[in-house]
């Protein structure tokens, strides 16, 4: 995806092996994201987790190993990654996820800050990706807001016909219409909507409700600053997935949690992320 046409924006699977690629990368999830994943351990970890997931890395077909004890997550939740938090259910297969927020308002920083908040399909225990979502970044000096969505291995496409600014709310859902072809679409509240059927041809094995931190040329981003956000009736094959707080999972970088998500809601549709 490219930010204001000159920001290529790569949004590889959060759990996904580009973030490999960053300096000390590697996996430690504690549920069973793919083996390619991108989760860098807590710093303090480092040196207890190298020898135990060295074939992860090495060997992107090998399953991948539960975190260490010395590795902490904070609320009991069941992964961490270096660049997704959210919620993640994988006892598919799902043929159809949705959910709703209400976009953030950026806060000013010296420094730029990317965000993006999706649903997805697929992702967390394999390669594939379907998504769609909204974008809330901070560079130049000023807020930019957009919609895009994205089948992996492509890259991300922006829906210039919706002008997204922070507080839409923003309603989104993928659902398999028929063999190999999936509907993406995503309605803004303040009026608008985009909607396209695409082919797709991953298993379908996980369903997610994230925010992530955009790579930008497989180059790790800040995440945007924020106050936090709420992830709304969210559903999984048309009904309540019934979220449990192993399904969440936390971003950690250089062993501080950068976001993190709060417990389910009493339905277990719902969740908020605090930074």
């Amino acid at each position: 995806m490219d930010s204001e046409g000159v920001r290529p924006v790569m949004r590889w699977k959060g759990l996904a092996a580009a973030a490999i690629l960053a300096a000390g990368s590697f996996a430690v999830p504690m549920t069973r994201p793919s083996a390619d994943a991108s989760m860098p351990a807590v710093a303090s970890a480092v040196d207890d987790v190298v020898a135990s997931v060295a074939h992860v890395v090495a060997e992107p077909s090998a399953d991948v190993v539960a975190a260490p004890a010395s590795v902490r997550i904070p609320g009991d939740l069941g992964w961490i990654s270096s660049n997704w938090a959210g919620y993640a259910v994988n006892s598919g297969p799902y043929t159809s996820v949705s959910g709703q927020w209400t976009v953030p308002t950026l806060t000013a920083s010296r420094r730029d800050g990317y965000s993006a908040m999706w649903v997805g399909i697929d992702g967390f225990d394999n390669a594939s990706l379907i998504q769609v979502g909204t974008e809330a970044d901070y560079y130049g000096g000023a807020a930019h807001y957009s919609a895009w969505w994205e089948i992996l291995p492509a890259s991300a496409e922006t829906v210039p016909t919706l002008s997204v600014r922070a507080g839409d709310t923003i309603t989104v859902s993928i659902a398999r219409v028929s063999s190999g072809r999936w509907r993406i679409a995503i309605k803004d509240s303040r009026g608008g909507s985009y909607s396209t059927t695409r082919s797709y041809a991953g298993a379908g094995t996980s369903a997610e409700w994230i925010e992530e931190a955009p790579l930008i040329g497989r180059h790790a981003t800040q995440l945007a600053h924020h106050a936090s956000v709420r992830f709304r009736d969210v559903a999984a094959n048309g009904v309540n997935p019934r979220l449990a707080v192993a399904d969440g999972g936390a971003m950690i970088r250089h062993g501080v949690v950068a976001n993190a998500p709060s417990l389910p809601d009493a339905r277990g549709n719902g969740f908020a992320l605090a930074q």
